[in-house]
């Protein structure tokens, strides 16, 4: 249960004889964390230096009433996701006024002459209040970043560390947006490994991935991507600047890569088989769907020494 102790309150008023009578009732109630200003702007500053859960300021100030200060005061609770509790104190309690107090933002409204028993108990319910929206708040700051994490983790493949078909999507379509508005190209590459003994990478554990997906890096341009597209195949896919001058058998010292450290050969010594598949745009072409571009590449697999055979884009 929220103690009155632990509520954080700062009183604002023009006159430091009411500040002071104020801090009286409220540190009588039980209340420790009390701080005072004797104007709006006294009292920004002292809010941006430690943040109260409870504001309760006069109605009427020079300079800055307490109106417009609630407009600061809820201004900078929405850029910095937090809520603060603003009670208005004044003599002035007539329904326009609590109504025109309530729209701009204000949780209570309370006139100078309510004794302090009354004060405490509103102090203490704004207080929770704000707590309350604090800690939701905080939640759902918790729930966004467990959320990013686990965004991570899914755009992310476990085996290799590299990024997984799902981030390679999102990648292209970024590539493509960019050259739709840049010029240049896109290019993607497709690289599937089997082994002598079966269609699939059952056979092939951690260690060999790892060994391909390092090789792989060993070649690419730092801004180049490569992703493992599936349970046998890795994805490459890089912008070009010049299309006239892209040489689609940049893709051959990829898997030449593979074959040097690998030396042709899982870590359980079963032959590896490589098949590969090249797509790239063409500026006279519109640019194709992401999935159909996809579909396209896993459709023209081909074993690697047919790669000198296949440089037509898809």
């Amino acid at each position: 249960m929220l103690r009155k102790e632990d509520i954080s309150v700062l009183i604002v008023d023009d006159l430091q004889f009411s500040c002071e009578v104020i801090k009286s009732g409220l540190k009588k109630a039980g209340y420790k964390d009390l701080r005072t200003a004797n104007s709006a702007n006294q009292a920004m500053l002292q809010i941006n230096q430690k943040r109260p859960d409870v504001v309760l300021a006069d109605f009427w100030m020079p300079e800055m009433n307490g109106l417009e200060m609630a407009d600061l005061i809820r201004r900078w609770d929405e850029n910095n996701n937090r809520y603060t509790g603003i009670i208005l104190l004044t003599a002035e309690d007539t329904t326009a006024s609590i109504v025109t107090a309530f729209d701009r933002g204000v949780d209570d409204f309370i006139s100078k002459s309510t004794n302090q028993f009354e004060l405490a108990a509103r102090v203490y319910g704004t207080g929770r209040i704000a707590r309350m929206q604090n800690k939701l708040r905080q939640n759902n700051r918790d729930l966004i970043s467990h959320y990013q994490r686990f965004q991570n983790l899914v755009l992310t493949d476990m085996d290799t560390g590299l990024a997984n078909r799902k981030q390679l999507e999102v990648s292209l379509a970024a590539m493509i947006d960019h050259c739709e508005a840049r010029g240049g190209g896109v290019a993607l590459c497709l690289i599937r490994i089997n082994t002598s003994e079966g269609e699939n990478n059952e056979c092939l554990r951690r260690g060999t991935l790892r060994t391909i997906s390092n090789s792989l890096q060993l070649v690419l341009r730092p801004m180049d991507q490569i992703v493992r597209y599936d349970d046998c195949t890795f994805a490459i896919s890089l912008i070009y600047s010049d299309q006239e001058e892209f040489n689609p058998a940049m893709f051959e010292r990829s898997t030449a890569s593979i074959l040097h450290h690998t030396h042709q050969l899982s870590d359980q010594g079963e032959k590896l088989l490589i098949s590969t598949s090249i797509w790239y745009s063409n500026e006279f072409d519109e640019i194709a769907e992401i999935s159909q571009i996809l579909q396209n590449a896993e459709q023209t697999l081909k074993p690697a020494e047919l790669l000198a055979q296949t440089k037509q884009p898809a």
